[in-house]
């Protein structure tokens, strides 16, 4: 009799081995207690990429490493059109060799007109001559688009490493432009 009471309980036993204990079930609130929010709770959704900021200025901002440039004419020339384009007289000023005459308020009275300057360089041609090397390239300004291009040169000059030169006498600098003239 003992065998078959101990007999059903052990498979009982085994039978329970192989399950998983019950999850614990959320106790469960009659539907007259379940209470709405009193704000609804907004869906979510994606929201928009944000829109690019615009550039303050239509123009880039010149790379003043320039100014102490010795190996590359063209890198001066283009830190020049780019700081007459942003009317940023003085730093264009600074492309021009001291005792040229040339400073900020004599850019600004040749080149602040209602459409900034416009001024595109070709390639030029470098030649040395009595411990200096020369750089001249041909260049066209315009005022806004439809302005009459004026055509000319701008000559650049430095020492030739020669003994005892300065930084300022081994960059690269404007010396003479043509731009304009007549004849």
């Amino acid at each position: 009799m003992i065998m078959r009471i101990i007999l059903p309980l052990a498979a009982l036993a085994l039978a329970s081995c192989d399950r998983e204990p019950d999850a614990p079930q959320p106790p469960q609130i009659p539907a007259s207690e379940v209470v709405a929010p009193a704000t609804p709770i907004p869906a979510v959704t994606e929201s928009p990429e944000p829109e690019p900021i615009a550039s303050a200025s239509p123009t880039p901002l010149p790379d003043r490493g320039a100014l102490d440039e010795r190996l590359d004419p063209d890198k001066v020339l283009r830190f020049y059109a780019q700081a007459l384009a942003a009317r940023d007289w003085a730093s264009a000023a600074k492309v021009w060799g001291r005792g040229s005459g040339v400073t900020a308020r004599t850019l600004k009275a040749s080149y602040d007109r209602a459409e900034p300057p416009r001024l595109t360089v070709g390639k030029g041609e470098q030649e040395g001559a009595a411990g200096s090397l020369y750089y001249e390239a041909p260049v066209t300004l315009r005022f806004g688009s439809a302005g009459a291009p004026q055509t000319g040169t701008l000559l650049l000059r430095r020492v030739n490493d020669v003994d005892g030169a300065t930084p300022e006498q081994l960059r690269w600098h404007l010396e003479k432009s043509t731009i304009g003239a007549t004849g």
